[in-house]
């Protein structure tokens, strides 16, 4: 199942410049006459501001045909809160402010949270007569995706790539790009058992690039004349240009998936001061060439989804297999229902660059209180990564060759993934990973987690949640600041769990 999403949200106001707040609006009704001529399934997700603004209601009751799906994009707006009475404590002074405080659902109490969904799911129905099915934001609380699903028919929700304080918001360790069925407590986290279960899935927005995405400049070459602020397909940044493009496209749906592919192309009015036609158009004409790729409105995405998984977290994969860049680049992300672990080669070099284990009953730092900052934070279990931790000179990946010949792929099952080079391979499994005629090497250097190495296992603190690597193959020693995991008769089997 490879599946595109066209998706496009509107906000109401932007006060951050009064220029571009004026070409709003004609921002959006070009993009819909362009959706239009494409004759494709598209969405358009509105804010609340947009919903009380006439001529984006008379807009989208006139100009919309049976293509394009309508669904609720939720940031929190000044007309929002006080249509239930609750102050909007932006410090600028803005009706929409892209802080945590105030423009955020974690922001506000629980009782808050549920009363600022029912309005805005309440003034939706008033205006197009009928509940949203698909609910997006940047970011959103945990307490107001339970509310979602538990009170309204809704067929999925969406939210923003991994990344480190963008704006506001960081989202550090998640499921990579495709979609999971978030745990109760923590909607950043794919539940592992039915009773903690969302029965909604969460796609992840904007198509991240897998190589740079994660380290931005890191790998690109000196010369590289790409560098954008965002390495994702939004047509603002790397997307909008078409050789990348057609990487990503590669990247994403020809390479191995284990099944399910999936990515979202379209951009939020707020760019105004940009064309957000012609590089969408771009990328629509290229989407419509791919084979076996469907473009479908969100809503029938989650109900797809839900179809074929039920509501387990399936396993899947983004492989790239070569760089748009020059650099001598490969990296392949393996996410399921327990971990989600990215195996990277840059020049030669093979090491784990992030792995983290997914715990379903790790609370959301907000389920019993307000967010008070401007930013707010969700991650997952760190067992290693490159980016959050700093060891000097010495890299903190998880190591395992020096020199390394070109990776392939191959998917041995449903859920397992063989990545090889050479006569060395991992296989990651959706309980364990497993390592072939290698060494694994990596530095603790300035570790967020506490970190303390035994002979088979590897004990983990993070943030008061313990957790585990177990080597049920392989001997873990410690050398000064290195821990290595030596293999038993050529091989090394790694096991995760956490501690209840």
């Amino acid at each position: 199942m490879k599946i595109l999403n066209v998706m496009n949200f509107v906000r109401q106001c932007e006060p951050r410049d009064a220029e571009t707040e004026k070409k709003l609006f004609s921002t959006t009704a070009a993009q819909l006459a362009m959706v239009k001529e494409q004759d494709i399934d598209n969405t358009f997700l509105l804010q609340y501001d947009a919903l009380c603004d006439p001529r984006y209601v008379e807009l989208f009751r006139n100009e919309i045909n049976e293509k394009t799906e309508l669904g609720l994009w939720y940031e929190i707006v000044q007309d929002l809160t006080e249509a239930v009475g609750i102050p909007y404590e932006s410090e600028r002074g803005w009706k929409w402010d892209w802080h945590i405080k105030p423009g955020f659902s974690m922001a506000y109490s629980l009782s808050d949270r549920e009363k600022l969904i029912d309005e805005a799911m309440r003034k939706f129905k008033e205006v197009f007569g009928y509940y949203p099915k698909t609910v997006g934001s940047w970011i959103t609380d945990t307490h107001t995706i339970n509310y979602l699903t538990d009170n309204y028919d809704i067929s999925m929700m969406c939210n923003c790539r991994d990344q480190v304080n963008t704006d506001a918001y960081t989202l550090i360790g998640g499921y990579f790009n495709q979609a999971y069925f978030p745990s109760r407590k923590n909607m950043h986290t794919p539940a592992q058992s039915a009773e903690l279960t969302v029965k909604t899935p969460m796609f992840r927005l904007l198509g991240p690039d897998p190589i740079h995405n994660y380290d931005w400049y890191k790998y690109l070459s000196k010369n590289c004349e790409k560098k954008t602020p965002c390495f994702t397909m939004e047509a603002v940044w790397s997307g909008k240009y078409p050789e990348v493009n057609d990487w990503y496209y590669k990247t994403f749906y020809e390479n191995e998936d284990m099944g399910f592919s999936y990515a979202q192309i379209g951009q939020e009015n707020s760019f105004a001061m940009y064309d957000l036609v012609t590089p969408i158009k771009m990328q629509i004409e290229k989407a419509k060439a791919l084979k076996d790729v469907r473009i479908m409105k969100m809503c029938d995405t989650g109900e797809a989804f839900k179809k074929r998984y039920g509501s387990e977290t399936p396993v899947t994969s983004v492989c790239a297999m070569d760089n748009w860049d020059s650099e001598d680049v490969q990296s392949v992300y393996y996410d399921c229902k327990y971990y989600t672990a990215n195996l990277f080669r840059h020049n030669k070099k093979v090491f784990i660059r992030a792995l983290y284990i997914f715990d379903e009953n790790a609370e959301d730092y907000y389920n019993g209180k307000c967010c008070t900052t401007f930013d707010a934070v969700y991650e997952n279990q760190p067992v290693v990564d490159t980016v959050i931790w700093d060891a000097g000179e010495s890299e903190c990946g998880m190591y395992l060759d020096l020199d390394g010949e070109q990776f392939k792929t191959e998917r041995l099952s449903e859920k397992e993934l063989k990545v090889s080079w050479g006569d060395k391979y991992v296989i990651f499994y959706e309980n364990k990973t497993e390592i072939k005629n290698c060494e694994v090497a990596f530095y603790k250097g300035n570790a967020k987690a506490d970190i303390t190495p035994l002979a088979k296992r590897i004990e983990y603190c993070y943030r008061g949640r313990k957790y585990d690597v177990f080597a049920s193959a392989g001997k873990i020693v410690q050398e000064n600041d290195c821990i290595k995991i030596l293999p038993e008769n050529g091989n090394i089997c790694l096991e995760y769990s956490v501690q209840k």
